[in-house]
């Protein structure tokens, strides 16, 4: 658990690597003392993806891009252009800050010297600093990246997107109970392009995830319903109107400021047979039941984040818990009476029912193992349902 942990910006650390070590640990003391996280190629774990593809992916995960220039072009990739050119070039696309720097030098490799023109270009470029030593350039990273202005986020804003996630709540179905949690990333930013909300292979990404999860949220064997909007999202499974489809009742929703919220039937869901498929079993939300569920909608989070933010750069998340259509029922295994009757539970006086008093932080890293915070989410269930019955 990250607790109450602020997301600090990431600037991607782009130059020429042969013969730059020193400058480039220069650069990224700069950036850390600067109060950012510093993104370089040294530090990227061991991975199935191309050193080209890890550092774009780098780049995209960055909020901006520290561009140090020198004497040498560098490697030139496939596309005739260099590493670092390449790089700069994906800043550009992604409307990252870019801030560059320029080494003092009598001489230049012509390539690179065009490169300079093109990036300090009067109309179209950037303003830069030049450098000559490590020590001079630590000092223009850092005051140049701390004057910026990087924090992307206002205070309260992922707290008002969790609060509208909450009221666009499932739709009331007769017996059923909703556990609903959504996740809010603490950048008030747009984290997924509203143009792919609409697009079929992004939507077919999305419900592969939800079926793969481990445990999957989604089942093959439940339809799916689609509606995307320009700025939403949303897939639901299985059938209101049948009790048997109703146990794998299931809402997905996808923001494009990143919000995700998962809603899962979380009544009658335990094998058919049991006392839950009987008159009693209406009056219990079974512990281990609303456990499973949550657990399916962990998984898929963590699915998701890792599929689409793979660098972290959203880390760590917000998130709220909370139970839609409580009504009358105790939260326990369902148990008869010696007489075989039933005493009828006291009526859940609010709707929904927030598990917690406000938004909790997780740092990612949690998201994927979060058996700790499944059972603490059970224990606050279990304390709320006691407080309510204790007044009845």
């Amino acid at each position: 658990m990250n607790d109450g942990t602020i997301a600090r910006p990431r600037v991607f650390l782009s130059s020429v690597m042969e013969g730059y070590a020193a400058l480039r640990d220069a650069a990224a003391e700069g950036v850390r003392r600067s109060g950012c996280e510093v993104v370089r190629a040294e530090n990227f774990p061991a991975a199935t993806a191309s050193a080209r593809t890890a550092c774009l992916d780098g780049v995209r995960s960055a909020d901006a891009l520290v561009l140090l220039l020198g004497e040498r072009y560098g490697y030139v990739a496939p596309s005739g252009r260099s590493v670092t050119e390449e790089e700069y070039d994906e800043a550009r696309r992604t409307h990252k800050r870019i801030f560059v720097f320029l080494e003092e030098s009598a001489t230049r490799e012509p390539r690179q010297e065009e490169f300079i023109r093109r990036v300090q270009d009067y109309v179209g470029g950037h303003w830069r600093k030049t450098f000559r030593d490590v020590a001079s350039l630590t000092a223009l990273v850092e005051q140049a990246v701390a004057e910026a202005d990087m924090t992307g986020s206002e205070s309260g804003a992922a707290a008002n997107r969790l609060d509208a996630a909450l009221g666009r709540r499932p739709e009331q179905t007769q017996g059923i109970v909703w556990v609903h949690a959504v996740w809010a990333t603490v950048r008030d930013e747009e984290v997924v392009d509203p143009l792919l909300l609409g697009q079929g292979v992004f939507q077919q990404t999305l419900q592969r995830l939800a079926h793969e999860s481990n445990p999957p949220l989604f089942s093959y064997e439940q339809a799916k319903r689609k509606n995307a909007t320009t700025s939403r999202l949303r897939i639901e499974q299985g059938d209101r109107d049948g009790w048997r489809e109703g146990r794998d009742l299931a809402e997905l929703e996808l923001d494009a400021d990143g919000t995700l919220s998962i809603a899962l039937n979380v009544s009658g869901t335990e094998p058919e047979g049991g006392l839950g498929d009987t008159h009693f079993g209406m009056y219990f939300l079974d512990p281990d039941g609303f456990r499973r569920q949550l657990a399916r909608a962990f998984a898929f989070a963590a699915s998701w984040w890792e599929h689409h933010d793979p660098y972290r750069r959203h880390d760590p998340l917000e998130y709220v818990l909370a139970l839609h259509d409580v009504e009358a029922r105790y939260f326990s295994k369902p148990t008869r009476s010696a007489s075989g009757g039933i005493t009828v539970p006291p009526h859940c006086p609010t709707n929904p029912l927030l598990v917690f008093d406000r938004p909790r932080t997780i740092a990612r890293g949690d998201l994927g193992n979060p058996s700790a915070e499944i059972d603490r989410a059970g224990q606050m269930v279990d304390r709320r349902f006691q407080e309510w019955k204790s007044r009845w």
